[in-house]
């Protein structure tokens, strides 16, 4: 199995490593990079951590200023042109990975991919419920434990992306979860996740009510209000709790694109699976089997009503 010291075994100490985690980073992004950043300090090499686009949840907000993590804009932060990067919790040419100076050195993520990464590294492990649990078995294998603020940090990305160990867990990850729950401040990261919702967010819940369309347990949520990758991500959870429903997709409008977020329950129709042949010419996306997303430039969306059918076409429904 990979580990750390795989990793260590392609960096050229004289140059400058970059941890990136996708753009608009949620908690388990962010719990990976600050990890890797950590474990690599204990083996002597120092690490820059960013991400693109800006940090949309307040309860991450809050989470990176209580745990003090050191991450920040990649417009923010000098990188230089030899620089090595390590991309985490995405895969390359995702159109959520910000373009950096530098090398890409190596990949650690649990989403499954188009095509195998081209780089020295990469560690992708579908079957996992988060990219955090990577993280953990590094620490695991290489004899080290997280610090308090690493294992809080770890614990809330795998309860963020597994909805709280009820989506996509393997046996790793409830290993995981257990040894973290004692390493870590596991009552300040379960009320950061659960505060994670504001007044004004219920604005968006009642327009989705309102808004969507269900046929047979296909339900589609187009909303027009603003609104953060994480509501839009508990929208679909919401949606996906009722009893007649097994596939969801939520659609929120941004300036430059739309956005989707979609979960499912059924192991015969994958997320990942059917977002790339519904988005297949008109926008990208990906993820695991329970849960993923995508995005469509204005200049490619088909409409409400296209969009609607493009994926009842993808699920054999049409």
């Amino acid at each position: 199995m990979k580990g750390i010291q795989e990793l260590i075994s392609h960096i050229d100490r004289s140059r400058d490593v970059v941890i990136q985690a996708h753009d608009f980073p949620d908690h388990d992004a962010v719990a990976s990079a600050y990890a890797l950043s950590s474990l690599l300090g204990i083996n002597e090499l120092p690490s820059i951590l960013c991400y693109g686009g800006e940090i949309q949840s307040n309860s991450l907000s809050e989470a990176i200023k209580q745990l003090q993590i050191p991450i920040a804009a990649s417009s923010a932060v000098e990188i230089r042109e030899n620089a090595q990067i390590v991309v985490v919790d995405g895969f390359l040419g995702n159109s959520n990975i910000a373009g950096l100076p530098g090398e890409v050195l190596g990949v650690i993520d649990h989403h499954s991919p188009p095509s195998d990464p081209d780089c020295k590294y990469w560690d992708i492990r579908e079957h996992y419920g988060s990219c955090s649990t990577i993280l953990y078995e590094y620490y695991k294998i290489s004899k080290n434990e997280p610090s308090r603020s690493v294992a809080t940090a770890l614990l809330m990305g795998l309860m963020m992306d597994t909805a709280f160990m009820t989506r996509s867990v393997s046996p790793v990850d409830l290993e995981a979860f257990s040894v973290l729950f004692k390493l870590a401040d596991w009552q300040s990261g379960a009320r950061l996740l659960k505060n994670s919702l504001s007044l004004n967010d219920l604005a968006v819940f009642r327009e989705a009510i309102n808004s969507c369309i269900v046929a047979d347990d296909f339900c589609f949520v187009p909303i027009q209000k603003e609104c953060t990758p994480e509501v839009m991500a508990l929208v679909a959870d919401f949606f996906l709790g009722l009893r007649e429903v097994h596939f969801v997709v939520v659609l929120e409008p941004e300036r430059d694109e739309y956005r989707l977020s979609v979960r499912s329950e059924d192991l015969f129709r994958p997320c990942d699976v059917i977002i790339r042949r519904a988005l297949d010419g008109v926008g990208a996306g990906g993820g695991h089997v329970h849960m993923g997303g995508g995005s469509i430039p204005r200049d490619l969306f088909p409409g409400e009503e296209g969009l609607r059918k493009r994926f009842l076409v993808a699920m054999g429904k049409e």
